[in-house]
C-alpha cells in the first residue's frame, strides 16, 4: 500500500499521465513516482473515486486502487476462505491461493515453507515429505506423482478368465465366487465385504481410492 502522492511542481512544462494535458500554472498537481496527474484523474481504476490524499495500492498498466476496492478483489484463501490482502504473504500453487500459514501438510498440519518440496495428492491436498516417505521421487509443487491418481472401483458380475478360472480376492486371497457381485478396482476383484480401505476401515463402495504399495486405500488416507 502507499501513501497519497506529493505536490511538488515541476520547473518546467509537463503534462498529465492520465488525460495527457499539459498543465497549467494554475492547475492542481498530484506527484507519484516522478509521474504526474491532476487530482482528477489520479483515481481508483475499479469505482473512480479520486486517490489524493488517500491510501491507495498500485496495480499493473499504470493503474491504482483505492482501499476498499482492493480489499473487496483480494483472493480468497483455499483452505480458510478468509481474504488475502495486498501486501500480505501468501502462496499461490496451480491457480489456487493461500496464506503462507495455511499452506500446511495434511497429515501433520505442519507449514509448508516457500522453497520447501512438497508432494501434490492431486486432490487439493499437499503432503510434506516427511509424512509422504512411502512416495518414491521428489516433487517441487509444479510436478505430479501419476501413480497417486485417485479413481473410483466398481461393483461387477465377476468374469472368469479365458481359462475359466474364477478370480482371487485381492484382499483375503480367497477365490470370489462367480454368482456373486464383486468391486473391482482396476484389475483386482475384492469381495464387497473385503473392499475397504487398508488404514480407516471405510468401505471403498462409490469413494475414490488407489493403491498404495500391495493395499487398497481411500483418498483421505492416501
Amino acid at each position: 500500500m502507499s501513501g497519497g502522492p506529493t505536490t511538488n511542481r515541476p520547473l518546467t512544462k509537463t503534462h498529465c499521465e492520465a488525460c495527457r494535458k499539459v498543465f497549467t500554472p494554475r492547475d492542481a498537481m498530484q506527484i507519484y513516482q516522478d509521474r504526474y496527474y491532476h487530482p482528477q484523474c489520479f483515481c481508483c481504476s475499479q469505482c473512480g473515486n479520486t486517490l489524493a490524499g488517500r491510501p491507495f495500492y498500485p496495480k499493473p498498466n499504470n493503474q491504482f486502487q483505492c482501499e476498499n476496492c482492493n480489499n473487496a478483489l483480494a483472493p480468497i484463501c483455499c483452505m480458510c476462505n478468509g481474504k488475502i490482502p495486498s501486501g500480505t504473504t501468501a502462496k499461490r500453487f496451480k491457480d489456487r491461493h493461500y496464506h503462507s500459514d495455511c499452506f500446511r501438510c495434511c497429515k501433520c498440519t505442519a507449514v509448508i515453507p516457500d522453497g520447501h518440496n512438497f508432494v501434490d495428492m492431486l486432490d487439493g491436498r499437499y503432503q510434506c515429505l516427511t509424512c509422504s516417505k512411502h512416495i518414491t521421487g521428489m516433487y517441487q509443487g509444479k510436478e505430479h506423482a501419476p501413480h497417486l491418481d485417485n479413481s473410483y472401483g466398481e461393483v461387477t458380475p465377476v468374469q472368469c478368465d479365458q481359462a475359466g478360472r474364477i478370480p482371487i480376492c485381492d484382499k483375503c486371497t480367497r477365490p470370489v465366487p462367480s454368482d456373486e457381485e464383486a468391486f473391482r478396482h482396476d484389475t483386482r476383484y475384492y469381495h464387497l465385504d473385503c473392499a475397504r480401505c487398508n488404514r480407516c476401515r471405510r468401505k471403498l463402495i462409490n469413494v475414490p481410492c488407489r493403491k498404495l504399495g500391495s493395499a487398497l486405500v481411500c483418498y483421505t488416507c492416501s
